[in-house]
């Protein structure tokens, strides 16, 4: 698990989720785009949930280690449309 630090809050969020939001805020910013991705998370009450977020060039977000957590959900469909939208950005493709 990871906390995805943005503005003032964090987001509890799969380790791969969080990794995938890094590399596509990242895509954006070099190609000086935004877009809003809806992240799946964790509450504070230990439930799903997700979050939007815009994401774009001079919008920071960080990701820290959080504690391990045996019960971190799977976010493949998330983290596999997150790459594909960072390859797009890379390429100048649509996705």
């Amino acid at each position: 698990m990871k906390h995805l630090v943005y503005g003032l809050t964090s987001i509890l969020a799969s380790s791969a989720a969080a990794t995938a939001v890094l590399h596509y805020a990242a895509a954006l910013g070099q190609s000086a785009r935004t877009d809003v991705v809806t992240v799946p998370a964790v509450s504070l009450a230990g439930t799903q949930t997700s979050v939007e977020l815009i994401l774009g060039p001079g919008i920071p977000v960080l990701a820290e280690e959080a504690a391990d957590d045996v019960l971190e959900p799977s976010d493949q469909d998330f983290v596999d449309d997150l790459t594909a939208r960072a390859q797009a950005v890379r390429t100048g493709t649509r996705h």
